[in-house]
């Protein structure tokens, strides 16, 4: 990750440098400069995309492959070691966004290198060492507010769940096949281009298509943003699935380490972050901690991350204020005596004030609930998309790309959006929304395959509404001939949230949310009843 900014305080190679603790900052493998050269000596990857004069070197993107990425920063840190800068037994990690991930992977992997041989479903290992055979040990890991399942983080089909508060059990995020992040996964891969080449540096470079099946984003991309039905009939989307959410990109496919090979982990996740919620932190939490109650996991959430997060300078000042000292005590072998989990509040909404809640776990800090239930019916309408696909108001201000922190607009402009059902709760006296929220509805799909999108809003007195969190989930009927209608509950992101008397929750279902959202290429009607909205509080 970058550490600059307030993100960065206490927090970056000079912080590190002052500690005493040398520090690697590196470009993963495929970007910029990957092939050692640029365009000032003339050269371009478009012209030899294969660093053909160092054969073998696969120096493309692999997309955070064990193999490769991983593999590359166990061999930096070997490098380090060898030179003599670096306790081999104390070598700590740590990254955000795309650092973080590997982060993640690193505290699994029980000090092995994954060997090229590999495959999503068998991998093969030898102890990490340095380049002259010192044994190398991982001390500690620091991932900041990142994927632990990169399928979950990209096309999420709506199953996940921290199963906390009346949430559902975490469910199978690899089928159905998920809904794209159009904006986000289009966003990736068009940087990547728009970098090739630049005047200062190459960009990114990706395989040339039909070269190497395990990263072939070229593919995976015009695959992807193809959209339903045909992504889910191609054959080649469940190798693309394997991949990506298998054990070698997402850690949460990851065999959880037994009790002698556990790496102490300080997690930092966003609650307003749309590209990597705390979800992703969550589920990973659980599985350890179901594991092993005591597994030496600690997570500090708040609003922090990508867009829309604030990123407030006092909330990343406690975060690295407490990860410094956590992690001073794990290199000094203390018991770091620090709550399991701290939840900071986001400010998005005049009057909302910073708290901060510590304890055992997320779920004691979840202590009561609230439910509200809708009466009647409504039924929102899919029509075939246009090329491009246009936004709806809603749709436009909350795309987490061409927008950042609070996203709040007038509530009286979205109610003429068509196609969406709305429902709305007075709040009557004042309540901290903790957790995930989670939806129930009676659900009756006309059509093969539909996307149900949920929003959640904070409505003030003056009808400006103020998004709190947001969901999607793929609804599939094995049927299509004839509708099918089924009885759903899923979780939204977890947020924490304070709501004020006199404001209204407003949930609203729909089957629209471009650009945020990819829509579905089918017309599909969905009738919903008996819809309700629990919200976990503390």
């Amino acid at each position: 990750g970058d550490f600059i900014g307030d993100n960065g305080y206490h927090w970056n190679n000079a912080w590190f440098a002052s500690l005493g603790m040398p520090t690697i900052t590196y470009t993963p493998r495929g970007w910029y400069d990957s092939c050692g050269k640029n365009l000032a000596t003339g050269y371009l990857y478009l012209l030899d995309s294969t660093c053909s004069d160092t054969p073998g070197e696969a120096s493309w993107i692999h997309l955070y492959d064990r193999r490769y990425e991983i593999r590359d920063a166990q061999t930096l840190a070997g490098y380090v070691v060898d030179d003599g800068l670096v306790n081999p037994g104390a070598i700590v990690t740590s990254g955000d966004s795309g650092g973080g991930g590997p982060s993640w992977d690193l505290a699994l992997t029980q000090d092995q290198v994954v060997q090229l041989d590999s495959t999503p479903t068998h991998v093969d290992t030898k102890p990490w060492t340095s380049p002259k055979g010192t044994p190398l040990h991982l001390a500690a890991s620091l991932p900041m507010y990142t994927w632990t399942d990169l399928l979950d983080s990209l096309l999420p089909n709506g199953t996940a769940s921290d199963g906390l508060s009346g949430a559902p059990p975490d469910g199978n995020h690899a089928s159905p096949v998920g809904v794209d992040k159009l904006s986000y996964v289009t966003g990736f891969f068009v940087k990547g281009l728009s970098n090739v080449p630049s005047a200062a540096d190459n960009g990114a470079q990706y395989a040339i298509p039909g070269v190497d099946p395990t990263a072939d984003l070229t593919t995976w991309f015009a695959d992807i943003t193809g959209g339903e039905p045909l992504f889910g009939l191609n054959p080649l989307t469940p190798y693309i699935v394997s991949q990506v959410g298998g054990q070698l990109r997402s850690p949460l496919a990851m065999p959880v380490p037994p009790k002698s090979a556990e790496i102490p982990i300080f997690v930092i996740q966003g609650v307003t972050d749309p590209l990597f919620p705390a979800l992703q932190a969550q589920t990973m939490i659980n599985r350890l901690k179901a594991a092993d109650k005591n597994y030496p996991v600690t997570a500090f959430y708040g609003d922090v991350g990508h867009s829309y997060a604030d990123n407030p300078a006092d909330v990343w000042q406690q975060a690295h204020n407490e990860g410094n000292v956590w992690l001073s005590a794990v290199l000094a072998s203390r018991d770091p005596n620090q709550p399991a989990v701290t939840v900071d509040t986001t400010r998005c909404v005049a009057g909302q004030t910073l708290q901060s809640y510590s304890g055992a776990s997320l779920g004691a800090l979840e202590t009561s609930t609230v439910t509200y239930a809708a009466p009647g019916s409504q039924t929102i309408v899919h029509v075939l998309p246009s090329s491009p696909p246009l936004g709806t108001y809603e749709g436009i201000q909350t795309d987490p790309i061409v927008n950042s922190g609070c996203r709040s607009m007038m509530a009286s402009l979205s109610n003429i959006a068509p196609g969406q059902a709305s429902y709305s709760f007075p709040v009557s006296t004042p309540l901290t929304l903790l957790g995930g929220p989670t939806v129930g509805a009676t659900a009756t799909l006309t059509g093969s395959d539909a996307v149900l999108i949920a929003r959640l809003w904070d409505v003030d007195g003056a009808g400006t509404q103020t998004l709190i969190t947001r969901s999607a989930v793929r609804v599939v009927n094995p049927s299509p001939l004839l509708p099918m209608t089924k009885n759903m509950r899923f979780e939204l992101w977890p947020n924490a949230w304070q709501l004020q008397a006199g404001h209204t929750v407003k949930l609203e279902l729909t089957q629209d949310d471009v650009p945020t959202w990819r829509p579905d290429n089918e017309v599909t009607v969905i009738a919903l009843s008996n819809v309700s909205l629990t919200l976990p509080l503390h």
